[in-house]
């Protein structure tokens, strides 16, 4: 689907609704109109003053493109500019500024225009000049092979002189990998080897590449974490999932497959897929767009690998858990999360514990930072009693086999 009106699958209140909600952001601008996301695009830990500048830059949703993109290109210019009188860190600053901004442009359910995918491309390469700057070669764009398809990912390493714990951050369904970056940062800081992946459907590989989402998602994380185990600087045996939105589903699925996820952080991820009929019209246009469905038909079957509320998937899952849920999400209720983590701890295989935020949104964006830290610090732990309970097994189990040796060897 190109564009927001190219699907059958809206009704005649989707119509109204979206063409309602186009005319209303001239009259109340887009900064009312889109004020559910603020906190979202807030959580990439910029100024303030960058997401309102870009927000009164643009008259209705309808000029979003158009009018994001002189925004970004004025931007682009000026920075073009000064360019030679800033020092490292400043440099860094701003293109990690200027990602964010081109992401801004591309945002969500944008129409699949041309002008769209050029602006996730300037994101995607403003956010690879920026961490190659920073890091050197502590930052890698790393391939993956899966499914005829090549991925793409980004790897951030600390600057720690062993192999360190692996962070996998699964995105949902409208992120792309780059707008994960405070995410990213903030696991790296606490000594995580930290890889984010535009998986079937997502991001980069949709957007350029027309990859779209596929039943069977889980198995491309695997197949990058199998590439990630060949990495000198990387520990996989007892690696994290911090899965975000849809992206908090399919951890469990990923956990339930691949016994070395050892710890899972649970952000607003759903239990199953909503009554397609009772989605929001944009929900609608994205679901079509990675599916490349034209017509409501196909949204069932597609929908019924989008579900983990199944006692024989969750059975499999050894990965302590932590669910972190808003009272205010919108999508996913918090009884869900509770029946989540009420279901993992009655089958006993692992620990769930829940944590809630009265105030908190969708994936609690405005709680990034504490979130992300507190997690660091769980897994963190988590892996070094899994370390130690693995050398302490070792050296049982080479105690126990020189007696029988001796013995051996003298009868």
């Amino acid at each position: 689907m190109r564009n927001i009106s190219d699907t059958q699958s809206y009704s005649m209140q989707d119509h109204f609704f979206s063409r309602a909600i186009y005319a209303l952001s001239r009259v109340i601008g887009v900064k009312n109109i889109t004020r559910p996301f603020w906190n979202r695009w807030r959580a990439a830990l910029f100024a303030n003053s960058t997401l309102e500048r870009f927000l009164s830059a643009i008259k209705g949703l309808s000029d979003w493109a158009d009018a994001g993109q002189a925004f970004l290109q004025a931007e682009v210019a000026a920075f073009d500019a000064g360019r030679a009188t800033l020092a490292r860190e400043q440099q860094v600053a701003e293109l990690r500024r200027l990602s964010f901004l081109a992401h801004l442009v591309q945002w969500g359910c944008m129409p699949l225009t041309e002008l769209k995918k050029n602006a996730y491309r300037m994101a995607r390469d403003f956010y690879i000049e920026a961490e190659t700057l920073q890091h050197g070669a502590r930052f890698a764009r790393m391939p993956v092979d899966y499914g005829g398809h090549r991925l793409w990912g980004n790897l951030h390493l600390p600057e720690t002189s062993g192999p360190a714990p692996l962070v996998v951050i699964i995105h949902g369904m409208d992120d792309v990998k780059e707008e994960h970056l405070a995410s990213e940062l903030l696991f790296q800081a606490a000594g995580c080897a930290v890889f984010s992946l535009d998986g079937p459907g997502q991001g980069e590989a949709f957007l350029l590449d027309g990859v779209l989402w596929e039943g069977h998602f889980e198995e491309a994380i695997i197949a990058s974490v199998d590439m990630l185990a060949r990495h000198p600087a990387i520990d996989t045996a007892n690696y994290a999932i911090c899965g975000i939105s849809w992206g908090g589903m399919w951890a469990y699925k990923v956990a339930a497959k691949d016994p070395r996820v050892a710890f899972i952080l649970d952000l607003g991820g759903p239990i199953h897929a909503t009554d397609f009929a009772k989605l929001p019209f944009f929900l609608k246009s994205k679901f079509c767009q990675i599916f490349g469905l034209a017509s409501p038909d196909g949204y069932a079957e597609s929908m019924l690998e989008f579900c983990i509320n199944d006692d024989d998937l969750l059975s499999r899952v050894r990965a302590k858990t932590h669910i972190v849920h808003g009272d205010k999400d919108p999508i996913v209720p918090t009884r869900d999360k509770v029946w989540l983590a009420e279901t993992l701890n009655r089958l006993g295989h692992t620990q769930a514990t829940v944590t809630v935020y009265p105030d908190g949104d969708h994936c609690c964006t405005q709680h990034v930072a504490e979130i992300r830290k507190l997690a660091a610090q769980t897994f963190l732990q988590l892996y070094q009693e899994r370390q130690q309970a693995g050398h302490a097994a070792a050296r049982a189990q080479d105690g126990d086999a020189r007696p029988r040796a001796l013995a051996g060897a003298s009868s």
